[in-house]
């Protein structure tokens, strides 16, 4: 739920205009909503098969591909998400959200995962990060996390992810944290 792009200390790529690509997450977005299968057994009926899912992120370690560890990256990572449980432990996810350094934009990213929720609170993640802006990117960000589901399907999550983006052949190293909020219907 938290994404991440490399900065140079405060130095932002120019944005190049790319109007198709803000085409991209609202349609992913869109076919994830419309798409009704339903491959839960009929004893987990009673459960809410979706969830939309608020928060926000940041980076207290990095470390580039040809350089030393480095602290807090200065980033913040709102995003909102659309989740469907595709069994009665597994759910697909998609999140979307801009990344801001010492609060200037940076970039934004999709985050499509796979969510195993292997116990009432705790979850494991598989994720995709795919920075759409100003480059295309990908990166491998497995993470855990916990979530407590108070009244009426509304929720609070904590989760922390090891992240590398490898699609440019340099990979980095970095840790990830994020906080929110969901509602389950």
């Amino acid at each position: 739920m938290f994404t991440r792009q490399d900065s140079c200390s405060g130095c932002l790529p120019p944005r190049p205009d790319r109007p198709g690509l803000a085409r991209v997450p609202v349609a992913a977005i869109a076919a994830l909503v419309l798409w009704t299968g339903d491959a839960r057994a009929e004893d987990a009926a009673s459960v809410p098969l979706n969830y939309v899912v608020v928060g926000v992120g940041t980076t207290p370690v990095h470390r580039p591909s040809s350089g030393p560890v480095d602290g807090w990256q200065h980033d913040v990572s709102p995003s909102v998400g659309f989740g469907r449980f595709v069994s009665a432990t597994v759910a697909l996810e998609l999140d979307i959200g801009p990344t801001f350094v010492r609060g200037d934009y940076a970039g934004a990213s999709l985050v499509p995962g796979v969510v195993w929720a292997f116990s009432s609170s705790v979850y494991a993640a598989a994720r995709v990060v795919v920075p759409v802006d100003p480059e295309v990117n990908l990166g491998l960000y497995p993470g855990v996390g916990v979530a407590h589901t108070f009244e009426y399907g509304i929720g609070i999550f904590a989760e922390g992810n090891v992240f590398s983006y490898v699609g440019r052949g340099s990979p980095d190293l970095g840790v990830a944290f994020s906080a929110g909020a969901l509602y389950s219907f």
